[in-house]
């Protein structure tokens, strides 16, 4: 087994064992939101760039696409073909069950990233990722090589993620807190290991399998996304969180970066 492979499966086990939880705290919830015809997830300032970039009558898949919310949305604003993939099984199941219920039409897929089938290739108009997607990955070089497989010539990569500067920060820290600091080293080396509960909707704990993250900076991202033959088109950096961890530093009054949205085309 490849190193790389080491990590995703210890990841997927982990990931399988966090749905039930996240079912238990969610599922009414986004049944509920499903059940609107006019409920999209994504808000501003996403839906604004996504629709700038453009996604009506497009190929659009997902990579890590989590319970498909996301990318069921974006069929929602007139998307022609959506395809999510995760190596969460569980996810899928769930992702694949509302797409069918709400009649939909996404299709989802149970994947590793680094392992997309070749009938993909060359079919997709935007490659979608959003938050919380890169921690988990250990090798960016690999994963933007499989966004350049994907995309059609002239195809674009869309990024909307926790701004890597976060990685100085300490996670949710006590809404008292009123000045922001730093406890991490921005350059970070290998991985953390932990076994740490991710019910991040319920909160609630539980003995979870061993799982494995990474932290990229933005140098490797964009260099990662450079290195196989795609350039930039868009780089936004902006002060909210979409982390659900750094609501303290808002409240801090200072503005940091917290997210940011990359595009990058396919030439």
């Amino acid at each position: 087994m490849s190193e790389t492979k080491k990590f995703t499966e210890a990841n997927r086990k982990a990931w399988n064992a966090a749905m039930p939880y996240h079912r238990k705290a969610r599922d009414v919830y986004w049944d509920s939101c499903l059940a609107d015809p006019s409920f999209v997830f994504q808000q501003e300032p996403e839906l604004a760039l996504l629709q700038e970039v453009g996604i009506s009558g497009k190929a659009v898949v997902q990579l890590c696409c989590n319970n498909g919310l996301e990318l069921m949305s974006i069929k929602r604003l007139g998307a022609k073909r959506c395809v999510g993939f995760d190596i969460c099984d569980e996810a899928i199941k769930d992702a694949n069950k509302r797409s069918a219920k709400y009649n939909i039409g996404a299709e989802f897929f149970r994947h590793s990233v680094y392992e997309i089938p070749e009938a993909y290739h060359n079919l997709f108009d935007l490659v979608y990722i959003s938050i919380g997607a890169l921690c988990w990955l250990p090798n960016l070089g690999d994963l933007f090589a499989v966004v350049n497989k994907l995309l059609k010539k002239g195809g674009e990569l869309f990024i909307y993620e926790q701004h890597p500067f976060t990685a100085i920060l300490p996670w949710d820290v006590s809404g008292n807190q009123d000045r922001a600091y730093i406890e991490y080293s921005y350059f970070q080396e290998g991985y953390q290991e932990y076994y740490d509960s991710l019910d991040y909707y319920g909160n609630e704990s539980y003995e979870s399998p061993i799982k494995y993250e990474f932290t990229h900076t933005l140098a490797d991202v964009i260099s990662a996304i450079l290195s196989n033959g795609m350039r930039l088109s868009r780089f936004r950096e902006y002060e909210h969180d979409i982390s659900n961890g750094f609501a303290w530093v808002q409240k801090t009054g200072l503005r940091l970066p917290l997210c940011y949205i990359l595009t990058a085309v396919k030439d």
